[in-house]
């Protein structure tokens, strides 16, 4: 007795629709912890991503703002790159989305890396500096 056959038409979408699932970054690739929670936004790390390279730190984060802003973006992704020697910051790589936790519709993509600026002294960029720079 031969063994029925399935038409891939059967097997084929469910395959597909899993693979999407699986290798979406923001599903899969990242392990966010939150770092800080304020009334505008909730800063998530992901600490297997981090790089050292002398005084500079590389590191996936996650911005989850708790309300859209002007351009309809509710979070973001992207690395944000530290030199803990001289206190400066930049981001790039980022990929923003219409809704939280990274779901929705990509609304921006910017791969480059940004300027170099100033830790500010306060905010969630200098709460990243002092996981990441401060022992």
């Amino acid at each position: 007795m031969s063994k029925p056959k399935l038409s891939p038409s059967i097997w084929l979408a469910p395959v597909c629709a899993l693979a999407l699932v699986v290798t979406s970054p923001s599903v899969y690739a990242f392990n966010w912890k939150r770092l800080v929670k304020t009334d505008a936004l909730s800063l998530y790390v992901d600490m297997t991503t981090l790089e050292r390279d002398g005084d500079v730190r590389r590191i996936w984060e996650m911005q989850d703002l708790a309300n859209p802003d002007p351009n309809g973006v509710r979070s973001r992704r992207y690395v944000n790159e530290i030199d803990c020697k001289q206190k400066y910051h930049r981001i790039g790589n980022m990929t923003s989305f219409s809704g939280p936790k990274l779901t929705g519709e990509r609304r921006f993509e910017v791969e480059d890396m940004g300027y170099w600026r100033r830790v500010p002294p306060d905010g969630t960029f200098a709460v990243s500096y002092v996981l990441l720079c401060v022992d």
